[in-house]
């Protein structure tokens, strides 16, 4: 488990720590991230990395894959039993979004873009959510921690690239594919104004990657005029940066986007995929049959219990809210929205919550204890013990993490409601040892180094 595998790693770090080496890291992770804007990013920094089994890793990306393959089995069956405006009412979309959906994208999950959120516990680690979106945040926390090692000297033979990177290489592939001329990242003001970081390092690796090709950071108010004519939209590419609740001009701009003949990504299929109202079919007893063995293994092993709520069992649900989660089933709430513990309120208290939307809105999701680790955040004077959400990120089929998100305070652990970023860097055994002998500071024991 990532608190064993990092103990000797953490107390090295104790050992070797000193004011100046703090500061230093410091100073090196806010330098890498400081030209994002986004001051909340700047100030929720881990003034350290963690390193992950580079087993444990191999481990997760096969239960991933297996996850992402059994929610793909499940959404062809539901393509097959539904209409697509059934579809969507059973996702809680609006039935407006059914022409802005590439269905059958979605029924094969080309090129699947997400972020899959995993508590670790003591016991194992459970899979929480299925962030679905190609805009899904987060990847810059590499940037930072990466920052941070290079700073100190720890060694960077072998460590895993930026998620960012990932994703680059996958859009590099389609614009050499199809001879395009640009790439845009396309934010909208609603969703630019949230406070998370542009878009800036995943520019500059489709920049590298790209010869030739311009890349943009764009919104519908600056997207040019021009590029929507037919000939210049066709040589363009288009990746998302916001849900379709964060769209501000009626979907005007969409419209002519849609219409243009530009290469999108994707279009709001990520959004049906995002729910977590999947949280609760894949557990479902009759959707078994659906999956191969080892799809339902990974489902039981990996996500936590979970049923969608009603009217008939949400007296059960109350008098069980102790060991339950309760998460709003809407696709595009995120950052700790939408998600009430059960063992934050009162029976009458989260009734009332949970109807002021309707109950059917719900989906409840057995609770898993977090494993805490003591930590250091940029700046403070020892250790405190952090509740921990991993971020592992999966791009086109290829794996990637993790994101570090911790909390002290909240079991909801998101950087919106007082959490920290930070990053854990997938090592073997001989790569762990390094960065203690460093952390110690031994460094003339570390032979493999890069920049």
């Amino acid at each position: 488990m990532i608190g064993a595998f990092n103990e000797a790693f953490l107390a090295a770090l104790e050992e070797g720590w000193t004011p100046a080496r703090d500061a230093t890291a410091q100073a090196s992770t806010v330098a890498a991230i400081h030209d994002l804007d986004s001051p909340m990013y700047e100030k929720s920094q881990f003034a350290h990395p963690l390193l992950f089994s580079q087993a444990e890793f191999v481990e997760l990306s096969q239960a991933c894959r297996a996850l992402l393959s059994a929610q793909l089995k499940l959404i062809n069956h539901l393509i097959d039993t539904h209409s697509r405006e059934g579809l969507l009412d059973l996702l809680r979309m609006p039935r407006h979004l059914a022409r802005f959906i590439h269905w059958d994208n979605l029924r094969h999950g080309d090129a699947t873009i997400g972020r899959m959120d995993i508590v670790p516990t003591r016991q194992g680690y459970f899979f929480c959510e299925f962030n679905i979106f190609p805009g899904v945040g987060g990847g810059e926390a590499y940037e930072g921690s990466r920052a941070a090692t290079e700073a100190l000297g720890f060694p960077r033979a072998g460590l895993m690239d930026s998620p960012l990177r990932d994703l680059a290489v996958l859009y590099a592939e389609e614009c050499r594919k199809r001879r395009l001329r640009r790439v845009v990242i396309l934010d909208s003001r609603g969703h630019s104004g949230l406070g998370y970081p542009r878009q800036e390092y995943l520019k500059r690796y489709l920049e590298d990657l790209n010869a030739g090709v311009s890349v943009h950071i764009l919104d519908e108010v600056s997207y040019p005029e021009a590029w929507l004519k037919r000939e210049e939209a066709e040589r363009t590419l288009i990746h998302r940066m916001f849900t379709y609740e964060e769209v501000t001009d009626g979907f005007a701009f969409l419209e002519k986007l849609w219409a243009s003949g530009a290469v999108l990504t994707n279009g709001f299929e990520p959004e049906l995929r995002m729910s977590k109202r999947f949280l609760a079919l894949l557990c479902e007893p009759g959707h078994q049959a659906l999956f191969s063995d080892d799809e339902e293994a990974a489902i039981r092993k990996y996500l936590p219990p979970a049923f969608s709520l009603s009217e008939n069992n949400l007296a059960a649900a109350l008098r069980d809210k102790a060991g339950l989660v309760f998460k709003i089933d809407d696709s595009s709430s995120y950052g700790g929205s939408g998600v009430l513990m059960g063992t934050d309120w009162s029976s009458e208290e989260l009734e009332r919550k949970l109807r002021e939307p309707g109950v059917e809105r719900w989906i409840c999701q057995r609770v898993v204890e977090a494993e805490t680790v003591r930590l250091r955040a940029g700046g403070d004077s020892a250790p405190e013990e952090y509740r921990l959400v991993l971020g592992f990120y999966s791009y086109g089929g290829r794996t990637n993490g993790f994101l570090v998100r911790g909390s002290r305070t909240s079991k909801v652990v998101n950087i919106t409601s007082g959490g920290k970023l930070g990053w854990a860097f997938v090592v073997s055994e001989e790569g762990r040892q390094a960065f203690i002998r460093h952390a110690r500071g031994r460094a003339e024991d570390v032979t493999s180094r890069s920049a």
